[in-house]
């Protein structure tokens, strides 16, 4: 049986990040910084070996995706992987909605985090998938949106205090999985540094 490594990858920074803004489905590109951050990635994991890498559709994790990859290997696309929908408020800053609203939450039209999380684990199943055979790592890339990522890590590790953990742009996080075992562990979580080898170093704390 393949024993696994989940890569949760955050893409880099847009203008829309810079402002405090939520992004939602509004497909704004990288800005500079965020195509500097795309670049660290691509460095950080230079060598490292990765099966299977799936990006949300949207432009600026496209382009997180294939800097990483390098043309290494192809990037499949999946729009289960998309940023949650804010609806009209996209473009808004989410303490206008927690002003007028009470939470981004339960403004009319932000989609439900059950929704997020049920098309976010589909995509996670169908990339991690059966593996590749005994005695294997199979190392899968899902290059996705913070909304997206502390969504799936809530789900995927229920103790963790997910408010608390630093996701910045342009960081990724290292969950693994042994064969035997039916739940994921965290490696590391919100890092900007290498993979050297495709292990990240140190412990759980956030970075």
């Amino acid at each position: 049986m393949t024993d696994r490594r989940l890569l949760l990858v955050r893409h880099g920074r847009t203008e829309l990040n810079a402002a405090g803004r939520l992004r939602g489905e509004i497909d704004v590109p990288l800005d500079s910084v965020g195509e500097a951050e795309a670049a660290a990635l691509g460095e950080a994991f230079r060598g490292v070996p990765l099966d299977v890498v799936v990006s949300s559709p949207l432009s600026r994790a496209v382009g997180t995706a294939h800097v990483l990859v390098s043309s290494s290997r192809p990037v499949t696309l999946d729009a289960r992987l998309r940023d949650r929908s804010y609806g009209s408020w996209a473009g808004h800053s989410p303490s206008e909605l927690e002003e007028r609203f009470g939470s981004v939450d339960d403004a009319p039209g932000v989609e439900r985090r059950d929704a997020v999380e049920m098309r976010a684990l589909a995509a996670l199943a169908d990339a991690v998938g059966p593996g590749r055979g005994a005695g294997t790592v199979q190392r899968v890339v899902l290059v996705t949106h913070d909304a997206v990522l502390r969504i799936l890590l809530r789900s995927l590790l229920p103790a963790l205090e997910v408010d608390a953990v630093a996701l910045p742009t342009g960081s990724w996080s290292e969950l693994k999985r042994a064969a035997a075992d039916t739940s994921w562990t965290v490696v590391r979580l919100g890092s900007t540094g290498p993979a050297p080898q495709g292990r990240a170093r140190g412990g759980a704390a956030p970075g």
